[in-house]
């Protein structure tokens, strides 16, 4: 279903599934409005349920196809899960003990306040 968001004038589609889980969510909780959220500015846009109704007629329906097809892929999920051997666990590789690099030492030397810094201006001076 095609729908044009009332804020940024967007066109945007809700899929069977979005419109089938909307619709059984509405008649659940007595609702007439659905919120519809554009992709682009994510505001809520309404519609009703009437609408939805009109581009889905037999929803209630495939809410009921859909929950034969759900059981039913559990079941076989099942029978194939208790079909397959187990694999046997295989040990966890250890991490290999490598020897842990110490942090640099700070340098013997002491540090000069007219020695050039790592930039190549001198230390001691500033820029005015």
């Amino acid at each position: 279903m095609q729908l044009r968001c009332t804020y940024c004038q967007t066109m945007f589609a809700i899929s069977r599934e979005d419109m089938l889980a909307a619709l059984e969510h509405m008649e659940e909780n007595k609702q007439v409005y659905y919120d519809a959220h554009c992709p682009k500015c994510r505001r809520a846009n309404r519609v009703e349920r009437a609408r939805m109704e009109r581009f889905f007629p037999d929803w209630k329906k495939a809410i009921k196809v859909m929950e034969k097809e759900s059981t039913a892929a559990e079941s076989t999920g099942a029978e194939k899960a208790a079909a397959e051997p187990k694999a046997a666990a295989q040990p966890e590789k250890k991490p290999s003990s490598k020897p842990k690099r110490k942090p640099a030492a700070a340098s013997a030397k002491p540090v000069d306040a007219k020695a050039p810094s790592p930039k190549g201006k001198p230390a001691g001076k500033k820029k005015k």
